[in-house]
């Protein structure tokens, strides 16, 4: 699991997770490190490990007063392993109800005659898209093209789909494009009225 879950609230089950999952990979990791990991203070870390080696998770084998090495106990991965199906748990809720809001979404875009649509942007949201059409295969919207403006993005593949230049748009045969870019929305906007693109034919996810 990553350490940059910015949606995950920092709860003291979370840091307690982070703290044995660090221990239990390196037993020779500083407390600095873990200060790190934590995103605590570096006086903080103490408290941590006491608390642990207290509820019998980890134990400290002094090398010296300063190189100390944390062993994670058979307690200690039992703890882990607990905390990471929780984790998972979690995560599973928050990936379930935004699953839902893009099905919901591509629902309204088939109820609108939508069939054959070309992604603009291959970022995140189309990536999100793709892997809901590929899970829930009763959603009938196929996805013809992608394109992006970005050089370094294009000729990548996406769920078998290359991505291509913008000027690809008018060489494939479909009947909408979905500005899937938050951040771009506006500037992609303006380069299909630019080309003279049809408005009507703009799928917009975000407003």
């Amino acid at each position: 699991m990553g350490n940059n879950q910015i949606f995950f609230k920092s709860t003291p089950l979370y840091k307690e997770y982070l703290l044995l999952e660090a221990v239990e990979k390196n037993s020779n990791i500083t407390q600095r490190e873990l200060s790190r990991i934590l995103n605590v203070a570096v006086s903080m870390i103490n408290e941590y490990l006491d608390k642990e080696e207290k509820n019998g998770y980890i134990t400290r084998n002094y090398k010296s007063s300063k190189d100390v090495e944390y062993i994670i106990t058979d307690s200690g991965k039992e703890r882990v392993k607990l905390l990471n199906i929780q984790y998972l748990k979690s995560a599973l809720s928050i990936h379930n109800a935004a699953r839902k809001d893009i099905t919901t979404f591509i629902e309204h875009v088939i109820e609108k005659g939508f069939k054959n649509i070309i992604l603009y942007g291959a970022g995140d949201v189309s990536e999100i898209i793709l892997q809901t059409l590929e899970f829930d295969r009763r959603l009938k919207l196929n996805i013809v093209g992608i394109v992006d403006d970005a050089t370094d993005k294009q000729n990548i593949v996406l769920y078998d789909i290359k991505v291509t230049e913008p000027n690809n748009i008018f060489n494939m045969e479909h009947d909408g494009v979905l500005v899937s870019s938050y951040l771009h929305q506006k500037t992609i906007e303006d380069k299909l009225k630019k080309i003279k693109y049809d408005e009507s034919k703009i799928i917009r996810l975000f407003h």
